[in-house]
Order: structure tokens, then C-alpha cells, then sequence
């Protein structure tokens, strides 16, 4: 407080109110008295440092106050005035060359020509007169907020030296009105300043949450803010459980600050004193900072107490210690579950790769080291390496590009240790944070080129079988037929010689048995010709994605001996109603018996078309149309009419003779043409057309 009132004290005095008040009444009076016809009132304005019109008498306030003459100008009359302290006659403002042109347009607006400028000052004191004779103004009057200014004086008839002496003791008069009502302003400031200080103290020790006391030199509360109050003061309309708490609190509350000043220590910050809470009478922990203070108005030493509520703070530190608990127990159980995953992703067969979102790898299961961190630190398996890095980089970055969260795709990579090629079926799942943002993304690996071989060995399993089958079934057909003509006639005798001889015949049984056994012999027939007919569901089948999973499949087989396939498929390929498996089987007999006419390589081209080519009288516009070229050795023009003759191979020593007699024969159980045409030393080119709509319903049905 001391503080603020010595702050108080250097500033400089406030500003008269309103001057008017005070000047014009001595105004009036000193007009009436010389004969003074017009009066303007310039008063120092600090932000502008200049002389500024304040009012005028006989001339508008309006034009006054555009009447500005700044005091940087010494030369001029009116601030030779202000600075000297002494009144200046100016026989004609309006022409005086001294004077500003803007300040004597505004006099002349005014109708100021001759006129007398009186210094006006709010204090006694005077200025001391330099060496020239001039009255020199103070230094530093222009900041000490004192009422400086000059009245301007003037009447139609001129003024005289007499006019100039008259004006003395106006200027002592303004001087006492002006100080006497400075003092009174001041005073009414000082009132106001400290009225609005206390209010702000009030304010300040009241709008902190924390309670504020000063206790004397016995302990006893002299002053307290609100938060105070409510823990240390209780009214009789009080309950008799809050006057208590109240009690106790001032009790313990005094025990610990009697203890506190016997240490003797300055303010400190390491007290706490546990208290009631009044309303509720919860036990409340205080930390307090006390500071000494001496009231040297009265001479009374006292202390200055700021209790601060850290009962939540303790309450969330014990909470903090439990949860510290909990967390060491939870990192502790972590630990075991990322040692049990770790051992899982350790003894999983598949790699498994993270990488983050700038496609570096941050973990791999050791499946995925041996691909991309061989431990052998060969040249050759490095670049392997550092290659198969290379094309997962690529590969993942291609996958990014799908919006959805899991991503599927195929990539070859080599095995480092052995070279092997390795054709990797990519499982990529996006990892997302709380905030919905990708942190990283996990891979799984899985080597479907073993998979593959393994079904391509299960479909020529399967096709084998299936040429074995159909060789025995057309044996059995054979059989069948040759047996069943004479077994007809068989009937047909038995049948006349039983109307021959008529019921009565004592050999009848025997004609009977020989009857009913020869059409058990027919049924059996019968049944073994049904049991060799393949009978396949007819479903709405993708060609297309047959050729490249037929493709896919011997592949690598195709690359051993040098081959490659190229498709050439028709994207607006219609899908046909087809046995699946047994048009992929066709195909891979296709393509199996092209790679076997190049021994030294070559190229396989499959193409899709709609439409049926040049069968088109034979099927019309609903058909498709699949074309399997080689660019192998051909097949000579005596042999190419025997090639779907059961039993007949080109390949002495290798096959069953039956594959394409089996595959032209689920071509045509689809309603289909199997068509081939070769050239000795240019290739061959097998065209199979499938109407779209199946077989006939007849023929799947028979």
C-alpha cells in the first residue's frame, strides 16, 4: 500500500476539469471593465505542443478552437507570451508576419486584429528573467500537467501599453483562481484515486481462490477475504455443526501459525495445515505461505497468510501412486504378451513385415530377414536382397493407392540363399491410431508359387485320370456295343422259342431264367455306360479369368523350359454358362502339349474374343471365341487329322494319346468346336468356340 501511495505521489497534478468555470466570471468582468470586445482562451495541449483554442467570448467556439499555434515557434507574439510569463500588445494579428498564416486566417475569421495576449499560469510561482531581460518559464513546466495557456484580448478601436499594465493584476487573479481550484481538483482526485485503489484491492484479495488473512502479533485475525471468511467466521444464525468446524479451524489454524513464528524463518511455502470444511466437513489439506509484515502507521507487526487448497492435488498424487501401480503392473503384463507374440510371429512359416508410412521397414519376423536380411553376407545375397527391398518398396507404394484398409496383390522375389524365385501373394492391412490416422501397415506373406505347383500337379493329376477314365469308357462303350447285338438276338430267340412252345412247355422255367438273366446282362450295360458318361453343373463362368488362373498355374513350368505367355484378352467378354474345371483343364492340355512342341522356347499367346470368328452361320453372335498359338514346330498335314483320334500321340514315349481326344470332347459336351491349324516349322493354333448360353438343353440332359 505504501508502494502504491508513494506511485500516487510522483504523478504529475491532474488537469483542471473545465477552465471555463474558472475564467470566464474574471473574463467578464476584466471586459467590462477596459472595454474589451472579444476574448479567446488558448490552452497548452501536450500531445500536440501547441497553444489550442479552448472557448472565446464574442466569438463561436467553434472558431476558437481552430485557432492551434504551436510553441515551437518563438518568434511568435502569443508564445513569446506564454514562454515569458509577461502580456504582449499586438497592434494588427491579422498582418503580423510572426504569426502563422493558418492561426491569422482563423483571427481574422474571428475579427481579432489588435489584440493583447495575457500569459495565464495556475501557480505563484514565477519564472525568472534571463540576461535579455525575457521572463524564461521553469523547465519541465509542459509535463507537469500545470494549467499554461494565454487569453487574447481585443476590441475594434485597438488596444494600448495601458491595456497591457491594466492586465496585471487580472493575471495574478486567474493565477489564484486557477490554483485554488487545482488544489480543489487535486483533492477531489486523491479522494477518488484512493476510493478506486481500495476498490481494486478489495477486488484483488477477494478475486483469488485462495484464502487471504493477516493475523497480529497474538494470533488474532485482523483482516480476511471471502474465501477466508467461509472457513474462519460464523454467524449465530449458523448451524451449531458449522460454528464447530469454525472453531476448530481458527484453533488449528492458530496452533500451527503460534508454531510457524517461532522458527523465525521469512516467507515460506513447505506449511500445511489440515482443516474442516464448514458445509461439508470434509477434512481439507492447506498448504500456507506466511510472510512477516509491520503496519508503521500503528507500529503493529503482524502475518500475512495465503492458505492454497491442495486437497485434490494430494488426493490425484495418492491416485497418481496407484496408477503408477497399475501402469507397472500393465507394462509388466505387456511385456509378457509382446514376448508371446513375438515368439508366435517367430514360428510362423509366413514373413511378416511393418513398415511405417514412409515405407521403412521398423519390424519382420525372421521368415522375412531371411528374404530381406539374409544371414549370409554374400555379394550375391546382399543384391538379392536389396533387390527384393526394392520391389516391396515398389509394390507397397502401387497397393497404397487402393482406398480400402486391406490390400491384397502378388509380387516375385528371390531367395537369397539358393536364387530360387518366389512368387508372394501380399496381404497388406493399414494400422490406424486413435485418430483415425495410418501409423503404419502390416504384410503377410505367402508363397503361392509352391500352392500353385501343387495344383497344377492335382489338375494333370485330374486330367490324367480323366483321359484314363474316358479311355476305359469308351472301351467299356465299345465292349458295351459289341456284346449288346448279339445278346439282342439272344433275347429275341428266347422270346420265340417261349411262343413256340406256349405255357405248357414242362422246360418253361428254364426259358424264363435264360430271359430275366439276359435282361440283367442289358441293364448292366446300360449301367456302365451311364456310370462313364461325366456329368459336370453348368455355371456362368469367367473365361478370361480362367486363362489367367490356367496361366498362373504352369508358369513357372513354362519358365523353366523357356516359354512365355502372353494374353491377349477381350476385356467386353461376355461370361458363358460352362463347367469350370473342365474348360481349365482343356486349357492347361493346351497349353502344356505348346510348351512340349517348343523344346528350345517360345511363346504362347491366348486370345479372347466375342463372337464366333468364322463359325458364325454355325452359332451366331452369342458365342465366345478362345485361340491358344504356339510358336513351336507344327504338326505335319498327314498327322493333323489323327490328333483327336483316341490313343494317338506325337510324342513317342510320353502321354496317353487321349488328351485332346478328352478335350475335344468337353468341348463339344459344351455345345462347342475344337478347330486346329498348323504349319510345319511357323506353329499351331488350336480355336475353341463356346456358345454363351451353354449346350442345349437336350444335350445336357442326355
Amino acid at each position: 500500500m505504501a508502494d502504491v501511495l508513494d506511485r500516487r505521489q510522483r504523478r504529475p497534478a491532474p488537469p483542471l476539469r473545465d477552465p471555463r468555470e474558472t475564467l470566464e466570471p474574471l473574463l467578464d468582468e476584466l471586459m467590462r471593465l477596459h472595454g474589451f470586445e472579444r476574448a479567446v482562451v488558448l490552452l497548452y495541449d501536450e500531445e500536440r505542443a501547441a497553444l489550442a483554442g479552448s472557448f472565446g467570448i464574442g466569438v463561436p467556439d467553434e472558431i476558437a478552437r481552430e485557432l492551434v499555434i504551436a510553441v515551437a515557434q518563438p518568434d511568435d507574439p502569443i508564445v513569446v507570451a506564454l514562454r515569458g510569463g509577461l502580456p504582449q500588445r499586438i497592434p494588427d494579428a491579422i498582418s503580423d508576419a510572426r504569426i502563422s498564416a493558418a492561426a491569422r486566417e482563423t483571427l481574422a475569421r474571428a475579427r481579432l486584429g489588435p489584440i493583447v495576449a495575457a500569459p495565464l499560469r495556475s501557480t505563484a510561482e514565477r519564472s525568472p528573467a534571463g540576461q535579455d531581460g525575457k521572463v524564461i518559464p521553469p523547465p519541465g513546466w509542459e509535463a507537469r500537467g500545470e494549467w499554461i495557456g494565454v487569453v487574447l484580448l481585443s476590441r475594434a478601436s485597438g488596444v494600448t501599453q495601458s491595456d497591457v499594465d491594466g492586465l496585471v493584476p487580472f493575471a495574478r487573479q486567474a493565477q489564484e483562481a486557477l490554483s485554488l481550484q487545482r488544489d480543489v481538483d487535486l483533492l477531489r482526485d486523491t479522494s477518488e484515486a484512493h476510493a478506486i485503489e481500495k476498490e481494486w484491492l478489495w477486488w484483488m484479495v477477494n478475486g483469488v481462490g485462495d484464502a487471504v488473512l493477516v493475523t497480529d502479533s497474538n494470533n488474532d485475525m485482523v483482516l480476511q477475504n471471502r474465501r477466508a471468511e467461509s472457513l474462519f467466521r460464523a454467524s449465530d444464525e449458523d448451524s451449531a455443526g458449522k460454528r464447530r468446524a469454525v472453531w476448530m479451524n481458527n484453533f488449528l489454524f492458530t496452533a500451527a501459525l503460534s508454531t510457524w513464528n517461532l522458527e523465525r524463518i521469512g516467507a515460506t511455502t513447505g506449511r500445511e495445515v489440515t482443516l474442516v470444511d464448514p458445509i461439508e466437513g470434509d477434512e481439507l489439506i492447506y498448504e500456507v505461505i506466511t510472510t512477516p509484515a509491520t503496519n508503521y502507521r500503528v507500529g503493529m507487526r503482524g502475518t500475512v497468510s495465503v492458505l492454497k487448497n491442495v486437497t485434490d492435488i494430494r488426493h490425484i498424487g495418492e491416485e497418481l501412486a496407484r496408477g503408477r501401480q497399475r501402469l507397472q503392473t500393465a507394462e509388466e503384463e505387456i511385456r509378457i504378451e509382446r514376448d508371446r507374440l513375438d515368439l508366435v510371429l517367430r514360428n510362423v512359416p509366413n514373413p511378416i513385415i511393418v513398415v511405417d508410412n514412409d515405407n521403412h521397414i521398423m519390424s519382420m519376423n525372421p521368415a522375412a530377414e531371411r528374404l530381406f536380411k539374409p544371414s549370409s553376407a554374400t555379394s550375391r545375397a546382399s543384391h538379392a536382397a536389396l533387390a527384393n527391398d526394392a520391389r516391396f518398396t515398389s509394390f507397397l507404394a502401387g497397393l497404397r493407392l487402393d482406398p480400402a484398409m486391406s490390400k491384397r496383390g502378388e509380387i516375385a522375389l528371390t531367395d537369397p540363399h539358393n536364387d530360387d524365385r518366389l512368387e508372394m501373394e501380399v496381404s497388406a492391412t493399414e494400422i490406424h491410431d486413435a485418430r483415425g490416422a495410418v501409423v503404419a501397415i502390416v504384410s503377410v506373406m505367402q508363397d503361392i508359387g509352391r500352392l500353385r505347383e501343387l495344383e497344377r500337379r492335382r489338375l494333370e493329376q485330374v486330367l490324367f485320370d480323366s483321359e484314363k477314365l474316358a479311355a476305359t469308357g469308351r472301351l467299356a462303350a465299345s465292349i458295351a456295343h459289341e456284346i449288346n447285338n448279339p445278346l439282342e438276338a439272344v433275347q429275341n430267340a428266347l422270346y420265340l422259342l417261349g411262343k413256340e412252345f406256349g405255357e405248357d412247355f414242362s422246360k418253361r422255367p428254364y426259358l424264363d431264367i435264360a430271359a430275366r438273366e439276359t435282361q440283367r446282362m442289358s441293364r448292366i450295360l446300360r449301367q456302365m455306360l451311364g456310370f462313364y458318361r461325366q456329368q459336370e453343373a453348368m455355371v456362368e463362368t469367367d473365361v478370361n479369368a480362367l486363362v489367367e488362373e490356367a496361366g498362373s498355374l504352369v508358369a513357372k513350368r513354362l519358365r523353366e523350359r523357356g516359354v512365355q505367355v502372353a494374353n491377349q484378352l477381350d476385356p467386353g467378354l461376355p461370361r458363358i454358362l460352362a463347367s469350370a474345371d473342365q474348360l481349365k483343364q482343356v486349357l492347361l492340355n493346351l497349353m502344356l502339349n505348346a510348351a512340349d512342341s517348343m523344346p528350345r522356347g517360345g511363346t504362347i499367346t491366348v486370345t479372347t474374343q466375342a463372337g464366333a470368328g468364322t463359325e458364325t452361320e454355325v452359332f451366331g453372335r452369342d458365342a465366345v471365341q478362345i485361340q491358344v498359338r504356339d510358336t513351336g514346330d507344327g504338326i505335319p498335314d498327314d498327322l493333323l487329322a489323327q490328333i483327336f483320334e483316341p490313343f494317338f500321340s506325337t510324342k513317342p514315349g510320353k502321354g496317353t494319346g487321349l488328351g485332346l481326344w478328352v478335350s475335344q470332347g468337353i468341348v463339344q459336351s459344351h455345345g462347342g468346336t475344337m478347330r486346329v491349324r498348323s504349319r510345319v516349322g511357323r506353329g499351331t493354333t488350336f480355336m475353341i468356340t463356346l456358345p454363351v448360353q451353354g449346350p442345349p438343353s437336350d444335350a445336357r440332359a442326355a
